[in-house]
């Protein structure tokens, strides 16, 4: 079996990432292009959990702890976001969604699907059959490793690059 380039194949689909987001997704219409990376940050990773403590959105969000609260503050201006105290700690701040924002995403969800689809039509029944069977394979073995620690990667037993 011929051994296998780790880290080309690594690199191979993480460009696959800004490739999509330049094909579809920076779109002058984007209903959260006036926002900074951070605050695009925070939102996504609000989308994925009900509801996050500030140390859990910073990390989530990859933004610093000094940054999280100025964030979260301009967000909740904007209708984004609310902030409440937990009634058990009063020391600890959860931050969620606000319903407008929750709908904004379900509407821009629904656009994309629709510009998405547009965008695909240029291909072939065969090529979207075949892209299909890809996305599929690809979601299946990257769910193998889903929580397994990146560090594992470098472990004995796997082909290490030099």
């Amino acid at each position: 079996m011929e051994k296998v380039d780790r880290k080309t194949v690594v690199r191979e689909l993480m460009s696959m990432h800004p490739l999509f987001r330049k094909k579809f997704l920076n779109r002058p219409d984007h209903p959260f292009g006036g926002m900074s990376k951070s605050q695009r940050n925070v939102v996504m990773a609000l989308n994925l959990y009900p509801a996050m403590n500030m140390g859990q959105l910073a990390v989530e969000a990859n933004v610093s702890l000094q940054q999280i609260t100025k964030t979260v503050n301009a967000l909740e201006d904007m209708g984004y976001v609310r902030r409440y105290i937990d009634r058990a700690n009063r020391r600890q701040i959860w931050v969620s969604l606000s319903e407008e924002c929750q709908n904004m995403i379900r509407n821009s969800c629904d656009a994309n699907d629709g510009l998405l689809v547009e965008s695909f039509s240029s291909l072939s029944d065969e090529d979207m059959l075949k892209l299909q069977e890809a996305v599929r394979t690809v979601l299946r073995i990257v769910n193998k490793m889903e929580d397994r620690p990146l560090q594992d990667l470098n472990e004995k037993g796997h082909h290490q690059e030099k």
